[in-house]
């Protein structure tokens, strides 16, 4: 798909291993991000820790990183399980943009390329997970129609969270996809 501010052809496709070097550049990048969800600097690490951590109840052959281009280029990343919480239903933990490639569109045009795979894998729900709190994540989904969905505790993202992240909750966001 092509934005009107971007200039280029934005995509979404699974990471692979060429990927990887722009990949942490987009995660090393969003430091606000990660102090929202952890309360800690992103560091080197926290990409391979994509691969294997999982939220408890999901299965390793669920988990999909993705990475978001322009024109071929990696600007953004995706960490995504397929069915989980329930059948049906697409989680993203991580949805970024590079900083240097924010407001221009891309964002938009991915999350319309992430509805399209999740329709064509069957997903009738998006289920997003957000740090409360974090209003450029918070704007973004609401803004594409995303719902907070009420909890009495937070949710976990799509990894686990250690004892100390318990000063960073975040909050699950839906929104049903149309056939």
């Amino acid at each position: 798909m092509c934005c009107g501010g971007c200039g280029g052809l934005v995509a979404v496709r699974d990471l692979v291993p060429a990927d990887a070097a722009a990949a942490l550049d987009v995660l090393l990048s969003a430091e606000d991000y990660a102090m929202a969800a952890t309360g800690y600097f992103p560091e080197p690490g926290d990409l391979q820790s994509l691969f294997y951590v999982l939220p408890e109840g999901a299965a390793p052959d669920q988990k999909r990183i993705l990475v978001i281009t322009v024109d071929g280029v990696v600007v953004g990343l995706v960490d995504a399980l397929i069915g989980w919480p329930t059948p049906g239903t697409g989680t993203s933990g991580l949805f970024l943009i590079h900083p240097s490639r924010q407001r221009r569109g891309i964002g938009a045009e991915a999350l319309d390329a992430v509805q399209t795979r999740a329709r064509e894998a069957g997903m009738r729900v998006l289920r997003a997970t957000c740090p409360r709190g974090w209003s450029p994540g918070e704007r973004f989904l609401a803004g594409h129609g995303f719902t907070r969905q009420p909890a009495s505790r937070p949710v976990s993202m799509n990894r686990v969270t250690h004892a100390n992240e318990a000063g960073h909750p975040a909050d699950a966001w839906t929104r049903q996809l149309s056939a």
